[in-house]
This record gives C-alpha cells, sequence and structure tokens, in this order.
C-alpha cells in the first residue's frame, strides 16, 4: 500500500511540475511572439563557443588587402515561438548616444522595413561598413536596439541590443622594438607586407613552447645565425620594397620606404 501510494505521489509531483513549466512557457509565449538579437558567443582558446556574449560585433579591416574597401557584417534577429503563415514586421532603430559612425561609413537605410518572413524564424540584416581613413585613427561605432511593436514583444533582456564596432588601424607589435634594427622605424605599409611574406605556416621552425614563429610570433632577438628561415623572408621583405616604390599613407613627399637590413 505504500509502495502505491509513493508511486502516486511521484506521479501527482511529475505533472504538477509539467503544469508549472507549461504556465510559465504560456505566460511568456502566448500573448504575442518575442524577439531578440541572436548576439555570438565569446569563443574560448580552442574555438569552441562558451556560455557568454561578446559585448560588440567587432571588425578590424587592418589585415585585409587594401584593396577592400567595404565588408558586410551580419546581424541576426530571432523570434521565439513559432513560424507565422505571414510576413511580421519588427522594429530596428539606431541608438543615436551609442553611434559614432555617420551615415557615409554605413547603410542606415537597411534599417527600414524589416521584417520576419512568413514560415522563417529569423532575419539576417546585411550592414555594410566602408573603409575609410579615418579608420586608421579610430574606431567607430554602430548601435542598434529592438523596439516591441504589434507583432513583437522584446524577448531576453540582455539581447535587446547590439554594438557593432570597426576600423583600420593596425598598431605596431610588441616585437617590433627589439627587430627595429632590422625592419626600421615602424609603417602601416611594412608591416601589412611583413603579414602577407611570414604567415603562419610559412617556416617551419617552432619556438621553445611549441608554437610556430611566424609574424604574430617572432623570435625574440634578431640572430640570423638561429633564425635563418626569418632572415630569409626578411631579405623577401627588404627585395619588395627595393623593386617597389611605397610610401607612408601613400604620400609621396614623404621619404620612400625601404628595409635598412643590409646582408
Amino acid at each position: 500500500m505504500k509502495k502505491h501510494l509513493y508511486s502516486w505521489l511521484i506521479v501527482f509531483g511529475c505533472l504538477l511540475s509539467v503544469s508549472c513549466q507549461q504556465e510559465d512557457i504560456d505566460a511568456y509565449d502566448k500573448a504575442k511572439d518575442y524577439i531578440y538579437i541572436d548576439i555570438p558567443y565569446v569563443l574560448d582558446n580552442f574555438g569552441r563557443e562558451t556560455d557568454s556574449r561578446v559585448d560588440s560585433i567587432a571588425y578590424s579591416f587592418a589585415l585585409d588587402d587594401l584593396s577592400v574597401k567595404d565588408t558586410i557584417i551580419h546581424v541576426v534577429v530571432k523570434k521565439i515561438g513559432v513560424p507565422a503563415m505571414k510576413d511580421c514586421p519588427y522594429t530596428l532603430e539606431l541608438v543615436d548616444e551609442k553611434t559614432t559612425a555617420t551615415s557615409n561609413l554605413w547603410n542606415p537605410e537597411v534599417l527600414e522595413n524589416r521584417s520576419i518572413k512568413s514560415g522563417k524564424m529569423a532575419d539576417t540584416v546585411a550592414i555594410r561598413i566602408k573603409r575609410a581613413l579615418i579608420l586608421r585613427d579610430q574606431w567607430m561605432q554602430i548601435g542598434l536596439r529592438l523596439q516591441p511593436n504589434e507583432y513583437f514583444e522584446t524577448g531576453y533582456a540582455n539581447l535587446q541590443e547590439v554594438k557593432i564596432s570597426f576600423s583600420d588601424i593596425l598598431s605596431r607589435p610588441s616585437w617590433w622594438g627589439s627587430w627595429q634594427s632590422i625592419f626600421g622605424e615602424f609603417s602601416r605599409e611594412k608591416y601589412q607586407k611583413w603579414i602577407e611574406i611570414y604567415y603562419l605556416g610559412a617556416d617551419p621552425k617552432l619556438a621553445s613552447n611549441g608554437t610556430p614563429y611566424y609574424w604574430n610570433n617572432m623570435p625574440s632577438y634578431p640572430m640570423e645565425s638561429w633564425y635563418p628561415i626569418t632572415y630569409s623572408y626578411i631579405r623577401m621583405l627588404r627585395e619588395y620594397f627595393e623593386k617597389n616604390e611605397v610610401y607612408p599613407d601613400g604620400d609621396s613627399s614623404k621619404p620612400r620606404i625601404r628595409i635598412p637590413f643590409a646582408n
């Protein structure tokens, strides 16, 4: 008898739990559909998603070829619930106080007339950001925020806003000082060409910690006898600037860029 009573209590408890959970879901879903921005997750050192979201969607043109003039940042807006059998407009507005990018640097008209299409659960907003000289000196930002309307309530509180940050800043790397006698004064043009020439995988030699040498993991000291492969790529860099007239920021009134390494 006690055994049967205990079994019925378990069943009743499960039913009560399911009922409570369903009430919570209904309270969230029934009145309207909900909407949120699917902000990317932070990745760990192995490229795996963590439980945290990024502070902003960031992009730098710094490592792109100079021929790259713009790029697309995708902002994904999703709904909670089930697909609707009609187009459902939503409102994605510009947050002025969190925006420093002027309209000539991106396409604000893309925010107009947004909707999640019939039978779909998401919409992708293609933000086209443009490369400009001002980005070499500062980061620009675009702040976006969802607003409720007759079709949608806003869902997850921490996923209602997104910040897009972009620049073209190529900073002097920490290793440059140790190698300045070889490379000379830092310039964007030298560094970009070095990144292109001494790419990851170009040098089979490994550092003491087992990581490969390349533009972002240089040997600690410039010693040709220890790092002959690195120096072979430095010669390629020097040859490039000997054969091509390259000036800082394309300004021919400035001294031509050269590599002082002479061996």
